[in-house]
């Protein structure tokens, strides 16, 4: 299994790099490449409450889809844009192979999670010039392929490290590795697929400059005890309007708050992306 572990992280990354990696759902700060492949692992939360892990290599079960600079896991913090997850939740692992490949979807490798799903990685063999490209790209593959899971789009998000055991009982495994995904071949086979070309948005952005310190301080104590029913989706609502208020931006307060939210049968994560994306067009409008 060590094996596909490396065999993984030689794929995605490059010699000098640093990574992101985790034993859990929550982002740490990043690690040089090099001490991935340690027996032991020093995980430093972004939380001060949350004490210094370390922890054997064998237990990290995620891995940011791209280098990061020396810094917590935050899509403002990735310093290249190579790697891609697309994410099957539909249907048994072998119809969602199938139906990749009917789509003739170029790439690198496939993980099973450990749980239900197939994350197939996109590695390119040439980073792509800038964040803005890298969404472009990835909104357009999941345009593409509509049975994926819509909230991999941001380039810090992670993938399932092959070899790592789940609290579900089965192993996280490799299931298929191709190699390095050539850049023309993915552009031409988005190309065949024109009409899942994302049009440009309207993004709202306050005009301030982002200042953490004006965030009350019982916005950070709401998030971080957890806000539950009832009246989540007000709450939510009220949150991210104070973070607009400082000055963020509407895809950075979703990945900071992502992992303090926890979907509800009657709650999903796009509901909650929509709340967050709502507050701030309130916050904005009232701005002007």
């Amino acid at each position: 299994m060590q094996d596909q572990f490396k065999k993984l992280f030689d794929l995605m990354f490059r010699t000098g790099e640093r990574v992101c990696v985790s034993d859990s759902k929550f982002g740490y700060h990043s690690i040089p490449l090099e001490n991935v492949f340690l027996d032991k692992i020093t995980l430093v939360s972004p939380n001060d409450n949350i004490p210094i892990e370390v922890v054997k290599s064998d237990t990290l079960t995620l891995v940011a889809l791209n280098p990061m600079v020396s810094g917590y896991r935050t899509d403002e913090n990735c310093s290249k844009y190579r790697n891609f997850l697309v994410e099957m939740d539909t249907g048994s692992s072998q119809e969602q192979m199938a139906y990749i490949k009917k789509l003739g979807m170029p790439y690198s490798a496939v993980v099973f999670s450990g749980n239900k799903s197939l994350h197939f990685l996109i590695s390119l063999d040439t980073d792509l010039p800038s964040e803005k490209v890298y969404r472009v790209f990835s909104e357009w593959i999941l345009n593409v392929v509509t049975l994926a899971d819509e909230n991999t789009k941001n380039p810090s998000r992670s993938i399932r490290i092959p070899g790592a055991m789940r609290d579900t009982g089965k192993r996280q495994e490799m299931v298929e590795y191709v190699g390095p995904v050539r850049l023309e071949d993915l552009t031409n086979w988005l190309k065949r697929h024109p009409d899942a070309k994302p049009k440009e948005k309207q993004v709202h952005t306050m005009l301030e400059k982002p200042d953490f310190k004006k965030i009350k301080p019982w916005v950070s104590e709401m998030v971080y005890f957890g806000i539950t029913a009832p009246n989540r989706n007000k709450k939510w609502f009220t949150v991210a309007v104070e973070f607009a208020l400082t000055g963020q931006s509407e895809d950075y307060t979703i990945e900071e708050l992502r992992p303090y939210f926890s979907p509800d049968r009657d709650f999903k994560e796009r509901e909650w992306e929509n709340t967050i994306r709502s507050a701030f067009k309130w916050a904005y409008e009232r701005k002007q």
